[in-house]
């Protein structure tokens, strides 16, 4: 497995169908050794492979274990929380969510807005200072890593600003301390990435799929 990129393959699993090769938006699988595989230079981590794979054999990378062992190795761990929380546990109040997070073992628990409210504020006076010039700046790193990997001249027009997440991740460690631990959970698999490619800001990422599963475990029902 490629820890750089999130989404592989289970070859076990892999019936040779094609069906991934054929849906991919950027046409990053390949056909080697009898079974499709991720090519990681061209990945964007949309995860439509994931989707689309009829046998369960394209898997996004399984981060729980490291989560739990980041709670046992940091003295203090923080989650970075995605604001579409609200979405998936429509029926869990804000102080609730916290509870659950907390009786996991997290130390504390923020809103990654703060961070989009900051990289917005930053976008702002780069747009001050040039008016005429056009940037593009995204919180999503599948539209980062498409302009990058497959379209040079919308790369350029990236602002360079670190994402909200990773601004986020900063404003905590400045807060907090620069040893703290940080989760972040949300809705996207591709956040991954950037836990990978910055582990100095965001030590690990969940999907909310990931957070059902761990509070299950524990037997803790957020909304009680």
């Amino acid at each position: 497995m490629n820890y750089l990129n999130p989404i592989f393959t289970e070859k076990r699993e892999c019936q040779d169908c094609y069906k991934c090769v054929r849906n991919c938006p950027v046409k990053a699988i390949k056909v080697e050794g009898g079974y499709a595989s991720v090519v990681p230079e061209l990945c964007i981590v949309c995860g439509h492979c994931v989707e689309v794979c009829p046998n369960g054999a394209k898997k996004v990378r399984d981060d729980l274990a490291n989560a739990r062992q980041l709670l046992t190795l940091k003295k203090k761990v923080f989650v970075s929380l995605a604001p579409s929380y609200v979405t998936e546990f429509p029926d869990v109040k804000a102080a609730q969510m916290v509870g659950a997070l907390k009786k996991l073992g997290f130390a504390g628990v923020s809103e990654t807005a703060l961070g989009a409210q900051q990289v917005s504020a930053q976008a702002a006076v780069l747009l001050q200072k040039n008016p005429e010039r056009v940037l593009v700046s995204s919180a999503c790193p599948t539209v980062v890593a498409y302009l990058q990997k497959h379209r040079a001249g919308g790369a350029a027009l990236l602002t360079g600003l670190l994402s909200p997440l990773l601004t986020h991740c900063k404003m905590l460690r400045q807060t907090f301390g620069a040893d703290i631990g940080i989760v972040f959970i949300g809705p996207c698999i591709a956040k991954k990435i950037e836990a990978a490619q910055h582990p100095e800001l965001l030590d690990v990422v969940l999907t909310f799929e990931d957070l059902r599963r761990w509070l299950e475990q524990e037997k803790i029902a957020p909304e009680q």
